[in-house]
């Protein structure tokens, strides 16, 4: 069976998945953030998000601003990271920008500001505040600021990018440090991983033969060639589900058509709500991720947003790489932190052998066996990275 309508797809994944079915039949899994969580821009609102106690802890006085941390998503890079900060700088005073490019939220307005107080509190500001002593940033958002926002960037005492993708056109670009993409990762949110653990606690459920691929269809993502190189006959009981949109039709096309000469079973949708999609995750047992790389602007990245919460949902990861051999020495091109290496396999996707290799070891993992309980959390993550900065810049 092959579903490339994304409707149809979702009536049989709640008709085949009964928490599916009992949470979704009258809701809109395809509800955009957007429309879901557009009051967060426009208004006081106080976030129903249950922070983790660490322990962890600064007292100081100062100002702190996270530049380009959207308001929609609950997740580390947007929403949790700056609410959590203001759990544990009790003292600070701490505040958001984001710039809406295409105006999304208000067509005469793009530059946002907003306080975040208490742990649980943004409200919209219209004025930044006169100094910040940390900004804490990510990806080319200095660039952006620089014609945007030009004074709020001189008015930063010391800024770190925490997220450069080791994307080359974002570095030193204004920056004063910036975490390697070695060090940086995200853990899943802390509402998704909640999500996550309420299924998990439910009597008698249990995960369904699903393998999940997430993000946008293009070609640096390997799904098409994950697809013509896995051998079927280790799929036989295995329904592969896509999500992501599609930048490119006719690599699309090469998936749909090595699933059909195959004759594997494959879903896909377009978009779908993260409280869906984590819903979904937990329901899987297998995600599939068969990045390539294209140097020299981005020789190597490190884990996606979507690798931790796969793993917060309890999958077994399965990660391609392409093993360079620079000077003599074969050198990965995806990374991923310790933490996560008893729930990830790897596979050298210039042997077509290791892509089934590779996914009869995943089956072959026992979920019974492995703590996922064990993980970094998003406070725990959130910690490092503050303690880090607090060091690099001199204020701790």
């Amino acid at each position: 069976m092959i579903c490339i309508d994304p409707k149809k797809t979702v009536d049989i994944l709640n008709t085949e998945i009964e928490i599916l079915g009992n949470r979704w039949n009258s809701k809109d899994p395809f509800l955009p953030l957007k429309k879901q969580n557009i009051e967060n821009y426009q208004k006081y609102v106080e976030h129903s998000v249950n922070f983790k106690e660490t322990g962890w802890k600064c007292n100081k006085k100062i100002n702190i601003l996270f530049s380009h941390f959207g308001l929609l998503k609950y997740e580390m890079e947007a929403l949790e990271m700056p609410l959590y900060a203001s759990k544990v700088f009790p003292n600070a005073d701490i505040q958001t920008w984001y710039y809406d490019s295409r105006g999304h939220f208000n067509s005469s307005q793009k530059s946002y500001f907003h306080n975040i107080r208490n742990g649980n509190i943004t409200n919209p500001s219209k004025n930044p505040l006169s100094y910040y002593d940390l900004m804490i940033t990510r990806s080319s958002t200095i660039n952006r600021m620089k014609t945007a926002v030009p004074e709020v960037l001189k008015n930063c005492k010391y800024k770190v990018n925490i997220q450069t993708n080791n994307y080359l056109p974002n570095f030193d670009i204004g920056e004063n440090a910036r975490l390697c993409h070695t060090d940086f990762y995200a853990p899943a949110g802390r509402k998704f991983t909640d999500r996550a653990n309420e299924i998990f606690s439910m009597q008698g459920f249990k995960k369904s033969n699903i393998v999940v691929m997430t993000g946008t269809i293009v070609s640096w993502k390997g799904q098409a060639e994950w697809f013509e190189k896995i051998d079927p006959d280790v799929l036989k009981d295995y329904t592969v589900l896509i999500l992501g949109n599609v930048s490119s039709s006719n690599y699309f096309n090469r998936i749909v058509k090595a699933a059909q000469r195959k004759n594997i079973n494959v879903l896909y949708s377009t978009y779908l709500n993260p409280m869906y999609l984590c819903d979904v995750l937990s329901s899987s047992k297998i995600k599939i991720m068969n990045h390539y790389m294209d140097p020299p602007l981005q020789p190597e990245i490190g884990p996606s947003r979507t690798f931790g919460e796969a793993i917060a949902c309890r999958n077994v990861c399965l990660l391609g790489q392409t093993y360079n051999n620079a000077k003599g020495n074969l050198r990965k091109t995806s990374y991923f932190p310790d933490a996560w290496k008893d729930y990830t396999i790897e596979y050298n996707q210039n042997k077509d052998k290791n892509f089934s290799e590779a996914f009869e070891k995943a089956l072959a993992k026992s979920r019974e066996n492995l703590d996922y309980g064990k993980t970094p959390s998003l406070e725990e993550k959130c910690d490092q990275i503050f303690e880090t900065c607090l060091n690099l810049s001199g204020i701790r």
